[in-house]
């Protein structure tokens, strides 16, 4: 069943993703899934399994613009292995992200054929696919079938996306931390001899910036954009979620806070509103589309903060055209935001779960159906220009090619599997493996808001932030007229009720886990 459907920007498709799926109903079908493959927990890393039946597993999957052509051709090559492996066969549903919550919706609730489908953690999909009955909990499952993918993700997270004790999905595999980083131009860099090394805190950024705009006139110092600037990019605590309740400092012994009303926060926006009114700052800041990275690259914009991922320095230079520097502000920290960006997960009405877990496991520890979901058919799709790199064949790229989702490559389940791009820096893997071994964890990994008991104050709270955060965050607007006027509008909208709830399941949890 494949369905060529419309494609929708990634911001839209998330927010119709996570408000289709939340408004679900929880009638689904408590099918008695069969387990009579119980001696197959090593099929998956055996050939010629002729213990198992044959079966076909249904795998729903998300793309991020039109259909690859050639995706038949994909499935052909996978199950060639999977048939070899585990006597089964994959057929992959590709399906719009615009429409992907509408479509899964329909699936769960129409009982149509389902085994395996990544759920989008943003905005709680994965949270209310699980409460409402959809996804089939996968402890046991894991720890038969999945020891491949408890390898891949790692002990420390392969857990934490666990609700009320039980796991309903597994993240993809990727660094799961964010620190802050600093990109400046080198050119303008070594034009006016700025001393990067010197560079530690915003108030050194700060200095830089004033130093751009005496001597660059027409260049704008820092590139700002809704969600991406020194504010939301500079985050010193575990915004649970939601930023509705934090922790300061990752910790702060488990008690939560109102972020809005520290006074951390409102010298930062003294701060970047300062910067706005010295033309530090584009003065569309509040309202542009036009990213960073993107002002950068139209020659009128010096630097941007960034949150910070491995590699990240290469791909943005290719992106812009500069050469950059890059400057760490703040180290890594991990939190279950992080981890939980997207899972993949076995529908509850699976007519063979034990199956779906068998291949999920292929996803995350085979090289070649790795390499087969992320880059296609090698001489077809991709020439391989070293061991570990690759580019597309001649005269085709990535618009032209009939087959390829390396952009999307996390969807997949396990990139680090997967060859690197051309351009890609050819220590990309050390670089990733580097970054997590220098992450630190929340003290509150692993716990999961459960926002259902204040429901009502949630959906009010957050029209509350939509309405007022982003003129503050980006500096367009004076926080001593706005920020009290924003958190007397959040406390009226229940904030300290919802903080109170999400302080008492803060408190279960940690009693729970340690």
């Amino acid at each position: 069943m494949k369905r060529k459907l419309k494609v929708v920007t990634l911001l839209l498709a998330i927010s119709l993703v996570t408000t289709l799926v939340a408004a679900c109903s929880s009638n689904n079908k408590n099918n008695s899934n069969p387990s009579n493959e119980k001696n197959a927990g090593q099929a998956s890393e055996n050939t010629g399994e002729s213990a198992l039946d044959p079966y076909e597993i249904t795998m729903a999957l998300p793309i991020f613009g039109a259909e690859p052509k050639d995706m038949v051709e994909i499935e052909a090559a996978i199950n060639k292995i999977t048939q070899s492996k585990m006597n089964a066969t994959v057929d992959i549903l590709p399906i719009s992200v615009g429409a992907y919550g509408q479509q899964m919706n329909l699936m769960f609730s129409g009982g149509e054929k389902l085994d395996l489908a990544f759920t989008f953690g943003a905005g709680g999909m994965y949270n209310a696919a699980a409460g409402s009955g959809k996804l089939f909990q996968i402890d046991d499952l894991l720890k038969e079938h999945g020891q491949g993918i408890i390898q891949a993700v790692g002990e420390d997270y392969v857990n934490v996306p666990k609700i009320n004790g039980k796991l309903y999905g597994v993240p993809y595999v990727d660094a799961y931390a964010k620190g802050t980083d600093y990109y400046l131009r080198k050119d303008l860099v070594d034009k006016h001899q700025i001393d990067v090394a010197s560079i530690k805190t915003l108030d050194d950024v700060e200095n830089v910036l004033k130093a751009i705009k005496e001597k660059e006139p027409n260049i704008i110092p820092l590139g700002v954009a809704p969600g991406l600037g020194p504010v939301t990019s500079f985050a010193t605590y575990d915004g649970l979620g939601d930023r509705l309740g934090v922790l300061p400092g990752y910790d702060n012994g488990m008690k939560i806070v109102n972020l809005f009303e520290t006074q951390d926060y409102a010298d930062q926006l003294s701060r970047v509103h300062k910067w706005f009114k010295e033309g530090y700052i584009n003065k569309d800041a509040a309202t542009t589309t036009v990213l960073p990275n993107a002002q950068i690259k139209a020659g009128r914009t010096f630097s941007a903060i960034y949150p910070s991922s491995p590699g990240q320095k290469e791909g943005i230079e290719l992106e812009v055209g500069y050469e950059l520097v890059r400057v760490e502000l703040l180290p890594p920290h991990a939190t279950t935001a992080n981890v939980m960006t997207g899972l993949w997960t076995i529908a509850q009405h699976s007519e063979n779960p034990e199956r779906a877990m068998m291949f999920l496991n292929l996803m995350y520890s085979d090289k070649d159906i790795a390499n087969f979901l992320v880059w296609g058919i090698e001489g077809k799709h991709y020439v391989k220009i070293s061991e570990t790199a690759v580019d597309y064949p001649e005269g085709l790229d990535i618009n032209s090619v009939g087959y390829n989702m390396r952009t999307f490559d996390w969807v997949m389940g396990n990139k680090t599997l997967t060859y690197l791009a051309k351009l890609d820096n050819p220590k990309l893997r050390e670089l990733e493996k580097e970054f997590m071994a220098q992450s630190i964890p929340s003290k509150a990994i692993g716990f999961l808001f459960d926002e259902g008991p204040v429901k009502n104050e949630g959906v009010a709270l957050k029209n509350v932030i939509e309405q007022y955060a982003q003129s503050l965050e980006t500096g367009t607007v004076d926080p001593e007229k706005r920020l009290k006027e924003f958190n007397d509008k959040l406390k009226a909208a229940g904030l300290d009720k919802y903080i109170a709830e999400k302080q008492k399941q803060l408190d279960a949890w940690a009693a729970a886990n340690q």
